[in-house]
């Protein structure tokens, strides 16, 4: 009995913590902790191109959502990411999903990056990286980064007021139900590798096969 007590107090202890750190921005990419799968997907609002707040739960309840967060359209990677994604859009759609990507950009250049690129996803601007945060994937860029971007890529990442540097999601993709629980996440500090989109559309086809599982219980 006493034994048990202690794994339950174990448990809540780590789950505190874990909660505690996706409160907060982390200090680097290595120190994000990430939500799990199983676990509920935050209210906090993104917002369109228009400059017009739109819910993540809401878009859930229409159809499951395959969710990738990038750094930005400045980004090479996330560009090539994006690009990769083209091969399996139909396929997922086909699954009876919705493509949502989110980066910490403007909605005015989310609406730029409309124009020029035939997408067939949604773009979603967390230009606060408040979603990010609440998903536990935000973390503290040092100047020398946020300078060196700007020289190379001509990207100015965003400081608000009274904060001493900028903040950048960790590149992630998350696999949400209708019911806004995530049923597979891919997230890694190393912004220079990405999820595979076959391995993607692979997890995409598993979860549905799982809420099909549930639903006949």
């Amino acid at each position: 009995m006493k034994t048990n007590l202690l794994i339950v107090i174990a448990l809540f202890l780590t789950t505190s913590v874990l909660a505690d750190k996706r409160s907060r921005i982390a200090d680097t990419p290595n120190d994000v902790a990430p939500l799990l799968v199983g676990q509920t997907i935050p209210d906090t609002p993104l917002w369109t191109s228009a400059g017009k707040p739109v819910s993540l739960t809401k878009l859930a309840t229409k159809q499951p959502i395959v969710l990738v967060f990038y750094r930005g359209g400045w980004c090479p990677y996330c560009n090539h990411q994006l690009q990769e994604m083209k091969s399996i859009e139909g396929d997922l759609q086909n699954l009876g999903y919705q493509i949502i990507a989110v980066s910490p950009e403007l909605p005015d250049t989310i609406k730029k990056m409309e124009q020029e690129r035939d997408l067939g996803y949604l773009l979603l601007s967390d230009f606060r990286v408040e979603v990010s945060r609440d998903f536990g994937i935000a973390f503290r860029v040092e100047n020398e980064i946020t300078q060196l971007i700007k020289d190379r890529l001509g990207a100015e990442l965003q400081r608000f007021e009274g904060e001493q540097q900028a903040n950048l999601p960790v590149p992630a993709v998350f696999i949400v139900d209708k019911k806004g629980v995530i049923q597979f996440s891919y997230v890694n500090p190393n912004y220079q590798v990405r999820l595979h989109p076959e391995l993607l559309l692979k997890a995409a086809e598993v979860a549905l096969k799982g809420e099909e599982v549930r639903l006949k219980r």
